[in-house]
């Protein structure tokens, strides 16, 4: 799918979904890349402390929240989405560190 359309240029329901479509499948393919990075830093990681990182994991979903608000989104939304990722990572990186010993 392409994005090749901005929302003023749609003329039905279709197009637009078509373009949400396409901007949800290159999200997706954006957070499968973002996991292939969060695979990888579990070489750099040798304990659980290190895995779950709460000072890091607070400071990453207090700045996606206020990047979203800066383009009008929902800052809380955002926040608990991030959330939700940075728990599914470290359960992955907690498999893997366990499976590295």
């Amino acid at each position: 799918m392409e994005l090749n359309k901005t929302p003023i240029d749609c003329i039905s329901k279709e197009e637009i979904r078509i373009q949400i479509d396409a901007i949800d499948a290159e999200i997706i393919r954006l957070f499968a890349l973002r996991n292939s990075y969060v695979y990888e830093i579990v070489k750099f990681k040798n304990d659980e402390k290190s895995v779950i990182a709460q000072r890091r994991k607070d400071e990453v979903i207090k700045l996606r929240g206020e990047w979203a608000e800066k383009l009008g989104l929902d800052k809380k939304t955002f926040e608990e989405m991030y959330r939700l990722l940075i728990e599914n990572n470290i359960q992955s990186e907690l498999k893997i560190l366990n499976n590295k010993k």
